[in-house]
């Protein structure tokens, strides 16, 4: 995950650049934005040279080794839907510290997720996302899984990206 101590270029996105970015984002994850035709997203680079796209000051996309992912934010924001892995209650700790999720404590996936792909965990009780990462399995093989790592955590609750967005 990319660290945030500050943003060294940032600046408003250009109509043009912004429909660009959007397709870019929508092709490599598969899933429709919506933000309102209105909107004015900012681009920025943080200070390893990753690039990120900001909404009122929020971080909602960034990019980490080369593939754009949602924040958290982004999705409760409802920004884009992304396919989830539903984790259960005794997990939950263990992933918003950061952890990768492992097959014992998934609970159900979604039909959509395929290998490789970026995803969202969530809880069972709320269903709110606590974190993004790529699932490593598809989800017939995630399901027939009995144990080991299924997806690799990217972004979590209370990491920099998270914190950003509290300021």
């Amino acid at each position: 995950m990319p660290k945030i101590e500050r943003i060294k270029k940032r600046h408003l996105l250009k109509k043009r650049e912004q429909r660009e970015e959007i397709e870019r984002i929508q092709s490599d994850l598969g899933s429709s934005i919506g933000l309102d035709a209105k909107a004015k997203l900012e681009g920025g680079i943080l200070d390893d040279g990753s690039r990120i796209l900001l909404l009122n000051n929020e971080i909602i996309f960034f990019e980490y080794e080369g593939r754009n992912y949602p924040t958290l934010r982004a999705l409760l924001d409802g920004i884009i839907s992304i396919p989830t892995v539903t984790v259960d209650m005794g997990a939950v700790k263990f992933v918003v510290n950061g952890a990768d999720i492992m097959r014992p404590g998934v609970t159900t996936v979604d039909d959509a997720v395929s290998a490789d792909s970026i995803v969202a965990i969530v809880d069972e009780r709320h269903g709110k996302p606590l974190a993004v990462g790529v699932s490593k399995l598809s989800a017939r093989d995630l399901m027939t899984a009995t144990s080991g790592k299924v997806v690799k955590s990217i972004h979590h609750i209370n990491d920099d990206l998270w914190d950003f967005g509290k300021l």
